[in-house]
This record gives C-alpha cells, sequence and structure tokens, in this order.
C-alpha cells in the first residue's frame, strides 16, 4: 500500500483502519478507528489536512484533497477535508476542502466543491455537485448540478445510513489479505 510521507509529515492511521494496497494517502491525514480505503482511493494531504472518521469509508477512486482559500485573485491559503464518523464516500466522488459530518453520504461520482459544509445525516446524490461555499443542511438529500436540497433525510433514513457504513467496514474486513 501507498502510505506515504509529504515533506516530512506523515499519515497517522489507527491500528483498526483497513486500507487497500491499492490506494494512497499522503501526507497530513489522520485516518480513525474503523475506518477503511478501497482499491484506488486517493487521500492527499499536500496541500491542507484532511480527517477520516471513525467507521467510515472512501470507496473505489475516490479522491480526498485540500481545496484553495482565494482572496480575489490571490491564493490565500488552502481548505482542509474533514470526513465525519461513519461517512460513507462512494465510488469516483470527490471531497475537496470540505466538511462532511457524521453519519452522511456522498453518492457515486459526486463532487463536493471548496468550503462546502455537508450536515449531519445528509445524503448528497450520485453525479450531485456540490458548489463552493454551499451549506446543506443537517439530514438533506440533494441532488443535481448544481446540487439542491429536495428532500429529507427520516430517522430511518438516518439509520440505514450509518448501518451502511458500518456494513462496508465488515465488507472491508472480509477482503483482508486480499485488497486489504
Amino acid at each position: 500500500m501507498a502510505i506515504l510521507p509529504y515533506k516530512g509529515i506523515n499519515p497517522k492511521i489507527h491500528e483498526r483502519a483497513l486500507i487497500s494496497s491499492s490506494a494512497v494517502v499522503l501526507g497530513d491525514v489522520e485516518i480513525s478507528e474503523g475506518a477503511s480505503v478501497f482499491p484506488g482511493a486517493m487521500i492527499r494531504g499536500d496541500v491542507a489536512r484532511i480527517v477520516v472518521g471513525k467507521y467510515s469509508n472512501i470507496q473505489e477512486c475516490a479522491i480526498l484533497h485540500g481545496g484553495d482559500l482565494y482572496d480575489g485573485d490571490d491564493l490565500k491559503g488552502h481548505l482542509q477535508v474533514e470526513i465525519g464518523d461513519y461517512v460513507t464516500v462512494a465510488h469516483s466522488a470527490v471531497v475537496h476542502g470540505s466538511k462532511v459530518e457524521d453519519v452522511s453520504m456522498i453518492g457515486i461520482n459526486a463532487t463536493v466543491l471548496e468550503g462546502s459544509t455537508i450536515g449531519e445525516g445528509s445524503v448528497i446524490g450520485m453525479n450531485a455537485a456540490v458548489l463552493e461555499g454551499s451549506s446543506i443542511p443537517r439530514r438533506s438529500i440533494a441532488v443535481g448540478v448544481p446540487a439542491r436540497v429536495v428532500k429529507t433525510v427520516d430517522d430511518k433514513g438516518y439509520s440505514r445510513i450509518k448501518k451502511h457504513a458500518i456494513w462496508y467496514h465488515e465488507l472491508a474486513k472480509s477482503h483482508r489479505g486480499t485488497l486489504f
């Protein structure tokens, strides 16, 4: 597996996290207990810190990377990525300089851009694009380009999102010795 330092900063990976042998985790990255990072995922902490919470899963070909912070035309800094606990970042999704709160799901091929916050218990639909600086309220379902809230997540949906994250942890464990 490619767990690589960047400018002397090594990723911090909990001993009970599961990282695929073909994922890349680089630089200022912290991966918490029970989290899983699937094949082809890229977590690149070279411009800003990236934190992946407990029992969250970063699926195949997903990308987590810091975002740019501008003042007019001037680059002023970078925005970190914060992935809460029990979050699913699905296949080929991109989270760029944004915060995804606990028990949320970022759908297949969805994109969450700089400075955005995805509220707790929310779902970003597949292929959706959350534009820069957006705030998706807690327990929302947002779809489309640009993403817009179309529905709320009820208690049953919230429970399913969390159970899905736990299921993905078990799935990752079942691949020990092959993918992990």
